[in-house]
């Protein structure tokens, strides 16, 4: 399945987020490693997100201006 991964935190847990994505263990999965494809996306982004008048009619992209990637 070619699906986005997104783990939602607080905002003081992002580096703990990217930390633990980046574990060696999670760099064997078969599609490659986690924190290839999974972002962190903050509690306070999808309130505003959620806040946003049209959210019915937005698709998952808008999902990108909010994602934080891993940096290796």
């Amino acid at each position: 399945m070619d699906i986005s991964l997104h783990i939602v935190a607080p905002s003081a847990r992002r580096e703990k987020v990217f930390q633990e994505i980046r574990r060696p263990v999670f760099s064997l999965l078969d599609r490659g490693p986690l924190s290839e494809s999974c972002t962190f996306i903050s509690y306070d982004s999808v309130r505003e997100l959620a806040a946003q008048p049209h959210l019915s009619h937005l698709s998952d992209t808008v999902l990108e201006e909010y994602e934080e990637e891993a940096e290796d």
